[in-house]
Formats: C-alpha cells, structure tokens, sequence
C-alpha cells in the first residue's frame, strides 16, 4: 500500500489569491458559453474531445490535440477545459462487481 502525503496551506498573498480567482472567472465565462451553445456543439462533438477556450470551442481527435488548439490559439485563457464527450445518448447503467 503507497501512502501519499497530503498538504493543505492556507493562501494569504493578495497576487496569487488575484490570480486564483481570475482563472476561476475565465472557467466560469468559458462553462457559461458551452452551457449556451451546448446544442450546436454537441452533434459534431459526440466520440471526440472538445476544448473551450476564449468562449469558443474546438472539437478534437485527442485529447493532445485539443490541448494544442487551447495553447496555440488561447495561450493566456488558464480557464480552458478539454473534455471527453459519450458517442451515445441514452441511460449508463452502473453495477457493483463486488
């Protein structure tokens, strides 16, 4: 059994609390354009990986790929996200194995 260590600090510098909540505001303003434009994406977006960034979004093969996308068009936006989107539609169904 590994054991990893586990640090909690508490942050007080007023740059980087700054800093903290300017990469939270351009999450939030990226969430808010796909929860917006979610219908128009979603088509082409199901098996792939999308990226938003900049409150646009890039459909990728990859997950490298998407990220390459965020870096070269949107270096500065550190609220981007990539994620993996379901081929289907319909219920998942979860089992307990054990």
């Amino acid at each position: 059994m590994s054991t990893r260590a586990f640090t909690i600090e508490e942050v007080s510098e007023p740059s980087e609390i700054a800093r903290s909540q300017a990469q939270d505001d351009r999450h939030r303003r990226n969430s808010e354009w796909l929860q917006a434009h979610w219908a128009d994406v979603l088509p082409y977006a199901r098996a792939k990986f999308l990226a938003v960034a900049g409150q646009e979004s890039f459909i990728a093969e990859s997950p490298a790929q998407a990220w390459a996308w965020v870096e070269a068009t949107h270096p500065d936006d550190t609220g981007a996200f990539v994620r993996y989107i379901r081929p289907e539609t319909g219920p998942r169904i979860y089992a307990n194995s054990g």
